[in-house]
């Protein structure tokens, strides 16, 4: 048996090797040869036997083109979607497990699990009333990602989000009315090929990709929570390596608070740690909490102005900037050109396909 090795492939972020380990099978399902698709990917098959944790997001996303590319099919990440399972989250997906209500679970499998999702800055959790909103903001307009990758990867984390809820509860056969926004269009899409879960609704050409669940899915109790087992993967998550997905914890602390901007120290007492323990951690993970404060207001700002009508002052406020002329400076560093000029690009752009 070959040696474990952290990462293969380019990336700056990281997908769980299990996923890929699960494509390379979806992929030889769809009748292609997945040597192929690996070395389309970057990579090999000798890279695949060392027992990889990761594999880099780059690597993964072209492997996901070429299966898109050879066997065209708006249905792909839809079934796909169901080959997602808390197992593929290790402790993470046992903390969720072994929570009373599928909301609890959800929430806590989102915070652990984010690491082991690649892109997972984008993925936006919000309380809505009683329900719980859970979408992709915009893609990292430095990034150049193809559009069919991007929705296929916002599909199955969405719906894949869903469906474990469903096996955790015990419910894939009861209707729930949540609904699940795609970008791509319905041309030549088929409700029965997609197989989506019973009640749900689907809805076409959204601006982003969005998935609602409503109150009595998210009240369902699971089938046998362990308070026990949980405690024992809560125990493993956060000690088998206090240092590690610091700038992942960091995140989650912007996530939770939005749409406000939580500061150094508001961050280090959500991760009760003080501001020289977290430089230093994130240090070692080659970051800094400005770079992460500044990548989260970018995507913050990007979303409300594709997808609101806010003012550019009212967003520069928003971020907590001294003044629109402020963030505008700071946006046009980061992607090149002015606020307004991004909008007036991204409003005309059509939609997906």
């Amino acid at each position: 048996m070959g040696s474990r090795v952290d990462q293969i492939g380019e990336g700056r972020h990281t997908v769980a090797a299990e996923y890929l380990a699960a494509f390379l099978e979806f992929v030889a399902e769809c009748g292609l040869d997945a040597s192929s698709v690996l070395a389309s990917a970057g990579l090999s098959p000798e890279a695949v036997v060392q027992l990889p944790r990761f594999v880099g997001s780059k690597a993964y996303n072209r492997a996901i083109r070429s299966l898109l590319d050879q066997r065209p099919d708006p249905h792909h990440a839809y079934r796909f979607a169901r080959r997602g399972s808390e197992l593929r989250h290790g402790a993470a997906g046992m903390v969720a497990q072994n929570s009373p209500t599928l909301r609890e679970g959800l929430d806590l499998g989102l915070r652990y699990a984010r690491p082991q999702l690649g892109d997972s800055e984008r993925l936006v959790v919000r309380v809505e009333k009683k329900e719980m909103v859970v979408l992709m903001s915009p893609p990292d307009p430095r990034i150049d990602l193809d559009d069919r990758v991007d929705c296929f990867n916002s599909i199955v984390m969405l719906l894949g989000h869903e469906l474990r809820g469903r096996r955790m509860a015990g419910t894939m056969a009861t209707p729930f009315a949540n609904e699940l926004k795609v970008t791509h269009s319905g041309e030549g899409f088929s409700l029965p090929r997609a197989a989506l879960p019973p009640g749900m609704t689907l809805s076409f050409n959204a601006p982003h990709a969005e998935l609602v669940l409503r109150s009595d899915y998210l009240d369902t109790p699971l089938l046998s929570p362990s308070t026990e087992l949980q405690a024992i993967a809560l125990r493993q998550l956060e000690g088998s390596d206090p240092s590690a997905n610091i700038s992942d914890r960091v995140r989650g602390v912007f996530q939770t608070r939005e749409p406000d901007i939580p500061d150094l120290d508001e961050v280090c007492e959500a991760l009760a740690m003080s501001r020289a323990t977290l430089k230093r951690k994130l240090k070692a993970d080659g970051a800094t909490f400005q770079n992460l404060k500044d990548s989260f207001r970018l995507r913050r700002a990007t979303y409300l102005l594709r997808d609101t009508k806010a003012s550019v002052e009212e967003i520069a406020d928003e971020l907590r900037f001294g003044d629109a002329s402020g963030f505008s400076k700071a946006f046009r560093r980061w992607t090149g050109i002015t606020p307004r000029e991004w909008r007036l690009a991204h409003r005309s752009a059509p939609d997906l396909t």
